[in-house]
């Protein structure tokens, strides 16, 4: 098994930046909402490892629009 390009904590931590940084977006960190971007930061990490020629903010910013597109403030 080839090694990936990007951790899940890597993952979690762009995604995060994508969201609140770059989107302005703001949103309770509750459990639930922890445990959906750690499953959207393993899917981003998994992305990233299967695309040999994936560019990972792409694939986070791709794998973030579902979550901001559902919520609403």
């Amino acid at each position: 098994m080839r090694s990936s390009r990007l951790s899940k904590e890597q993952a979690l931590s762009f995604l995060l930046t994508h969201i609140v940084i770059e989107k302005t977006y703001h949103f309770q960190m509750t459990p639930a909402v922890l445990f959906e971007l750690m499953n959207l930061a393993a899917e981003a990490e998994s992305r990233v490892a299967d695309e040999e020629d994936s560019i990972p903010h792409e694939i986070i910013e791709e794998v973030a629009q579902p979550f901001l597109a559902k919520k609403t403030l």
